[in-house]
């Protein structure tokens, strides 16, 4: 697919504004992205060339809070995802693009109030807690994006919080996308020309981690949730309006 000029410049500020979203709250941004992407690149598309483009963004952001990063919660969740990280995105390639919309729209419309009422329990939980917790974390995160955010209560209760959490969280979605572009890249889902965009796209991204990260350190992340909840719920609005015209 050719993009002409308008809508360069337009996927160019949604990379750079979910990035620098991501790098705020620690999560979402792959999901904010995908939510930009799909009109543009189709449904079926979406998944593996924002996975691509997360490779870049997440990397930036290691580096960004490469200091904040706890490699002990890392290995815990990743090492217990990557398995189901694999099973999912395996999956999701022979599935229908009205089914991948379903998945996606129905995902979206319960993070919201998911996020919230997690978000008012006071989670204690150790290393067996957190790759308890990698299991439906790897299953979701397959094939869909967001899925970070039910790790959320759990990294809190493990006692990451602000830089601690989003540099954390960076380290684990470059695994994770980098896992699915992997098992993409084995199928005829990811060719040559949509794995350029996605590094194009990821390299739009590396400005707003940097962004991002004077924001998390200078503001109140209260006005960017409530934005972040309004944007998901019209992205589940679109992915669900796609399935429905699909039937």
């Amino acid at each position: 697919m050719e993009l002409d000029l308008v809508t360069v410049l337009l996927v160019t500020a949604a990379a750079f504004g979910t990035a620098v979203f991501h790098s705020v709250g620690g999560f979402a941004g792959g999901l904010l992205l995908a939510i930009c992407l799909a009109p543009i690149l189709g449904v079926k598309e979406t998944v593996p060339v924002t996975a691509t483009a997360m490779i870049v963004s997440n990397m930036t952001r290691v580096w960004v809070f490469r200091h904040s990063v706890n490699w002990k919660a890392f290995t815990a969740i990743f090492g217990a995802a990557v398995p189901f990280i694999v099973l999912s995105a395996v999956i999701y390639i022979s599935l229908p693009v009205a089914v991948v919309a379903l998945l996606l729209g129905t995902f979206l419309l319960i993070s919201v109030p998911l996020r919230r009422y997690m978000e008012k329990h006071d989670f204690k939980v150790g290393v067996k807690g957190l790759a308890l917790a990698a299991v439906p974390y790897g299953l979701i995160s397959g094939s869909t994006f967001g899925a970070g955010m039910m790790l959320a209560p759990f990294l809190l209760g493990f006692g990451l919080a602000g830089e601690y959490l989003v540099g954390t969280v960076a380290a684990l979605g470059f695994g994770l996308n980098l896992t699915k572009s992997l098992v993409f890249g084995f199928s005829p889902l990811l060719g040559a020309p949509l794995l350029a965009k996605g590094v194009l796209i990821g390299l739009c991204t590396v400005p707003g981690a940097y962004v991002g990260r004077w924001i998390v350190r200078n503001t109140s992340l209260r006005v960017h949730k409530l934005f972040m909840e309004g944007f998901i719920l019209c992205g589940a609005a679109y992915f669900l309006w796609k399935f429905a015209e699909g039937l």
